[in-house]
């Protein structure tokens, strides 16, 4: 695929498994890193960040934008992923972009897999409780970072609503094999320096690049019911 316009170094998020955080710049290779603990995103998101600006040698204002995954995503580490985006957003006058995670997995396979015109693609991400996240597209123009038209999603459903595709990606599909069958492209994930690439083609077009988070279900932790009255 061909890189966007970037307006200079981009920064990008993503809380969709472990914190992932990223790096895109004109005429540089991408970077990126990972922290392995997937339920550590209050912990290890702003230090990987830091980790990542120092090896490259850059500071946080050298910056032009920094770029979210909007989900879905688990309640807890989507929050902390928008909130720190945010944050930096605030502190250095920089635009926050949001873009779903699942259109970033369903980008890199497009461009991996080298999937042609026409293809049906289901991207699917785990959503824990047994259940998965999964949006389907139609590939379009695959020399193109956003050639995807997304048909349906996105969802959370249990592995066995989720549609047919003729490709079919992601942590999600892997974890529910038993269900999707064979993977192609295995160990394809959310890429966040592409994730800040697609954010950046998005909003250099004019397109929907809100951080509006797609929790897509209620957080695992609500506030009490007010007690009962003992007397009427």
């Amino acid at each position: 695929m061909s890189d966007p316009i970037l307006p200079g170094p981009v920064l990008g998020l993503s809380a969709a498994g472990p914190s992932a955080v990223g790096l895109a710049r004109p005429g540089a290779p991408d970077r990126r890193l990972v922290h392995d603990q997937p339920r550590a995103h209050v912990e290890s998101m702003l230090p990987l960040v830091e980790r990542l600006l120092a090896s490259e040698d850059l500071a946080p204002s050298d910056l032009a934008a920094i770029a979210v995954g909007r989900g879905p995503a688990p309640y807890t580490g989507l929050r902390i992923a928008l909130a720190t985006a945010q944050a930096l957003g605030f502190a250095l006058g920089r635009p926050v972009w949001g873009v779903s995670d699942l259109d970033v997995l369903a980008a890199d396979a497009v461009s991996r897999l080298r999937l042609g015109s026409g293809v049906s693609l289901l991207a699917v991400l785990d959503a824990k409780r047994r259940e998965v996240y999964w949006a389907r597209y139609r590939v379009g123009a695959s020399d193109r970072v956003d050639g995807l038209t997304r048909l349906e999603g996105p969802a959370v459903t249990d592995p066995a609503l989720a549609p047919a595709a003729s490709v079919v990606v992601g942590p999600g599909a892997e974890k529910h094999a038993e269900r999707f069958g064979p993977i192609v492209g295995e160990g394809i994930g959310v890429d966040p320096a592409l994730l800040a690439r697609l954010a950046a083609a998005r909003a250099a077009a004019g397109g929907d690049v809100s951080c509006q988070p797609l929790y897509l279900r209620r957080p695992d932790v609500a506030a009490p019911a007010a007690p009962k009255r003992a007397t009427p």
